[in-house]
């Protein structure tokens, strides 16, 4: 009896040692360790992650579909996700979560939610606006002021998917031709075109710009690092990007899964995010936002990810021959 007993205990716990969840992430690794360490310790579940970024990742879940090796997909921009739905990579879960969410941040279906989103704004030395005694912008059409010629930096949409969310947005506002002049007329102010969309803010922070235009993240942390940063967010509107999760079919772990899922867009959740210093934005406004400006203070502007995926080469060639010569 002890014999069969001992060997009773030795299986479950094998068993319990093999069950966890196998997750895929895109979130850069230190934030994903942050999030994902936190639902862990509070639940118990345990976590298996492999960092893959948005491409890679679902170029893996696609060639894995007759047998997945992952439960869920977490991070990556949502048109990624939607991609997912429509390949019939995801699975349906809906959660009574959501209640409290903007319906822009799920799949009223329930393939996708967001957890987290960024709104692009603009980095500023303070120091270096006040050596130039020039004006703290607020609009778009501040940033075309003569006073801050070759102090202005942004990405290169050829090279950098948040340029290409930047240029997108602003032809949301302006229309593609207003888009492309505005471009045009900032030029004569822009010191560089940045390689990486986290480009600016490296050259904000020390003072070496006295602008960027970039995703907000990196500018907070410069801010709460006690660099003379501040952020604005032009009253016009912003575009933002969102980061989601969804469950891979043919998932082993689903209870796990469905309650990552919950952890995630529950207040206590979304509280974590802010706490773990990620400097991301949580997409519950119930939630203490720490030193993120309140999301319900910022005009946001919807990109329609699909148009703008059919539209990325052609756009980018306008930018490229329309815009980059100008001085």
């Amino acid at each position: 009896m002890k014999k069969c007993l001992f060997l009773f205990s030795f299986l479950l716990i094998a068993l319990l040692g093999f069950s966890e969840l196998v997750i895929y992430s895109s979130v850069d690794e230190a934030n994903a360790r942050k999030i994902l360490n936190a639902f862990s310790a509070e639940t118990g579940i345990k976590l298996n992650f492999v960092f893959l970024s948005s491409g890679p990742a679902m170029a893996r879940i696609e060639a894995e579909k007759n047998n997945p090796q992952a439960d869920v997909w977490f991070g990556a921009p949502m048109e990624n996700h939607i991609l997912a739905k429509e390949k019939g990579l995801t699975v349906a879960y809906k959660t009574l979560s959501v209640y409290g969410v903007n319906p822009e941040f799920y799949d009223v279906d329930g393939f996708f939610h967001a957890f987290y989103m960024n709104p692009l704004g603009i980095g500023i030395n303070t120091q270096v606006l006040a050596q130039l005694k020039a004006p703290m912008p607020k609009t778009w059409a501040d940033l075309l002021n003569a006073a801050y010629r070759k102090m202005i930096q942004y990405p290169n949409p050829q090279a950098s998917g948040t340029a290409y969310s930047l240029l997108t947005g602003l032809i949301m506002l302006f229309g593609e031709d207003g888009a492309i002049e505005y471009l045009k007329k900032l030029a004569p102010n822009v010191q560089t075109y940045t390689q990486s969309g986290t480009g600016p803010s490296k050259a904000v922070g020390p003072g070496q710009a006295l602008m960027g235009l970039q995703f907000t993240p990196a500018f907070f942390q410069f801010k709460e690092q006690g660099y003379p940063v501040e952020i604005v967010f032009p009253e016009e509107g912003v575009p933002y990007e969102s980061a989601c999760i969804s469950i891979l079919k043919g998932n082993k772990n689903i209870d796990e899964a469905h309650k990552l899922v919950d952890w995630l867009i529950s207040k206590n959740g979304q509280q974590q995010i802010v706490e773990q210093k990620t400097y991301f934005y949580p997409i519950r406004n119930d939630v203490d936002f720490g030193s993120l400006q309140p999301l319900s203070t910022i005009k946001l502007v919807t990109v329609d990810g699909i148009w703008a995926a059919q539209e990325k080469t052609r756009l980018v060639e306008r930018w490229v021959k329309e815009v980059l010569p100008v001085q």
